[in-house]
């Protein structure tokens, strides 16, 4: 019986990190295709964000993520039925990729 809770404790650890993927919160610098200053996403945990934009009304919401993808719920976000997904570097670092009724966007951590 132990050695089966022990085996059990392994495979949740070993893939708890894969299946509990969700955005790492932040505050990301977001531009357009252009390169063009498109505004500051800010991410909490449980998919809460809170968006400061002059292109878009800035305001909150909330996002879904299923493994790496990303889907705007509700607020300024799903208005502009923004989808999408990110990846993360060996720092956790993330680098969003969305599409949006706007064009594409680019949200990363501004550099320090």
């Amino acid at each position: 019986m132990k050695k089966i809770a022990l085996m059990i404790c392994a495979i949740l650890l070993f893939t708890g990190p894969v299946l509990a993927q969700f955005p790492p919160p932040g505050i990301y610098k977001c531009v357009d295709a252009a390169g063009t200053d498109f505004g500051t996403l800010t991410l909490f945990a449980a998919g809460d964000y809170e968006i400061t934009s002059t292109v878009i009304p800035s305001g909150k919401g909330q996002v879904a993520s299923a493994g790496t993808s990303v889907n705007a719920l509700t607020g300024p976000l799903a208005n502009i039925h923004l989808k999408g997904s990110f990846s993360s570097n060996d720092m956790g670092e993330a680098t969003f990729i969305f599409d949006t009724d706007k064009g594409k966007l680019q949200c990363d951590l501004p550099p320090l």
